[in-house]
């Protein structure tokens, strides 16, 4: 097989395990976002007969999300540096050395591209604010 053979097989494979993460981050997101509506349905209808726009109630709610994805990436670029320094040093062969090395624009990509997959959830789930029965939700008991 010659290098570049080997070199398009490599960068496809990094292309599905990205692709992998990038799906993986999403559904994560949506999930915790979804839970975190759903227990808070009461909330939100409380909010929104107090004569809440649709758009005050959105920020409401989303706001705590943007808060939340900003720290988780701000812990998770350390914790994830020192994972791969860890992973790194575990697979040491006596034939072979990895350079144990990110790229600073690695961090400023991956940090972009969470911000970017919890805007895309919070669009993903203005719909469920909007649509949230306000009767029903004041008349369950918790």
């Amino acid at each position: 097989m010659s290098e570049n053979t080997s070199r398009r097989e490599f960068l496809k494979l990094a292309g599905k395990g990205v692709l992998g993460a990038a799906a993986l981050a999403f559904i994560v997101l949506y999930n915790l976002t979804n839970i975190n509506i759903t227990e808070r349905e009461r909330e939100i209808a409380t909010i929104k007969v107090l004569g809440f726009y649709d758009g005050e109630t959105n920020r409401y709610v989303f706001r705590e999300n943007i808060i939340l994805t900003v720290l988780g990436a701000l812990v998770g670029l350390p914790m994830g540096k020192l994972l791969h320094a860890y992973v790194m040093g575990q697979i040491k062969i006596d034939l072979m050395c990895f350079d144990v090395r990110v790229a600073p624009l690695s961090y400023l990509i991956s940090a972009a591209l969470t911000l970017v997959f919890g805007l895309l959830v919070n669009l993903a789930l203005r719909r469920k604010i909007r649509t949230i029965d306000m009767s029903q939700a004041l008349k369950s008991i918790e």
